[in-house]
């Protein structure tokens, strides 16, 4: 799978090709197709356990950082640990999904595909987090947790990390505090 995340950065999609990861990884070709059975299966998986850290499977809401922000008790908390969670899946991520989300609007529709799927399950998990900020009742009363949850999704986006830390080069301690701070005084009462 390494050898996957690294060819995706290096080459792209439409150029890295399952005989490359094959050759990059020392294995056959024929062992990439019985593991993994496409490149799109190929890079959902490398994606996953990118996310993730590792390749168990585990939703990423229910592994110990998330859990943290989930029962974190008061709504500030909550989001203080949101964000620093968020902040270190992006820092391991970060390049390997830029990849995806280009190639995804290039016209690669398999990873539009892949693209979507995690944009629609991040919504949910971040769904979850400001359910614990309303159960804390600390979620700003003007707002519902559908349109709390589209906010916390717009500002917690990938492409948000990418904008700040790679086109204005902002340190990830920077983003990390900036987005702890715009979620607390967007969402909380």
């Amino acid at each position: 799978m390494d050898a996957t995340a690294r060819l995706l950065v290096e080459l792209g999609y439409s150029s890295m090709t399952l005989a490359k990861v094959a050759k990059a990884a020392g294995v056959s070709v024929e062992t990439v197709y019985k593991s993994f059975k496409n490149k799109p299966e190929l890079v959902r998986q490398v994606l996953g356990a990118a996310v993730s850290g590792d390749d168990e499977p585990v939703a990423l809401i229910e592994r110990p950082d998330m859990q943290t922000a989930l029962h974190g008790g008061s709504g500030e908390r909550i989001l203080a640990a949101f964000a620093a969670a968020s902040t270190r899946i992006l820092i391991r991520i970060g390049p390997l999904l830029a990849s995806v989300l280009v190639a995804g609007r290039m016209g690669e529709p398999e990873l539009r595909e892949i693209a979507e799927v995690a944009g629609r399950q991040r919504l949910a998990d971040f769904t979850r987090i400001v359910e614990a900020v309303a159960a804390a009742g600390d979620l700003d009363p003007a707002l519902d947790v559908s349109h709390a949850a589209d906010a916390m999704w717009s500002i917690g986006s990938p492409e948000v990390y990418f904008q700040l830390t790679g086109d204005r080069d902002w340190t990830d301690e920077e983003y990390q505090g900036w987005l702890t701070r715009t979620l607390q005084a967007t969402l909380l009462r």
